[in-house]
């Protein structure tokens, strides 16, 4: 028997799989991942260590060649079943306006909607 499972999202999220880098506030490190979707409100990526959620996290998103700088902020790290990595998800907290129109752009442009 299926549930009728509502959607909570506020954006539309697409599949994206691109490079990423993330850095936590505070720290000297940069890590990568790749992500697995995205939305003009967040973000969901497979990364190799877990992070703790309400982590705030400064992002470089490939699009296109083009390189997106949002800030972050961690709302769910599970892991995978039967690996050693998470799936992550991030919300967006703050976004250069034209970075934001070039991401809806996108979103638009994948979803068909251009």
């Amino acid at each position: 028997m299926a549930l009728n499972q509502e959607e909570k999202r506020c954006f539309p999220r697409i599949k994206l799989k691109t490079q990423l880098k993330y850095k936590v506030r505070g720290v000297p490190e940069c890590n990568s991942a790749v992500s697995d979707d995205i939305s003009l409100g967040g973000i969901g990526f497979i990364n190799h260590c877990f992070v703790v959620p309400q982590t705030h996290v400064g992002l470089e998103i490939n699009i296109l060649s083009k390189i997106i700088t949002p800030i972050g902020r961690i709302v769910w790290s599970h892991p995978l079943s039967h690996s050693d990595r998470y799936r992550v998800g991030i919300e967006f907290l703050e976004f250069d306006p034209r970075e934001k129109n070039f991401l809806a752009e996108y979103i638009d442009m994948q979803r068909g909607r251009l």
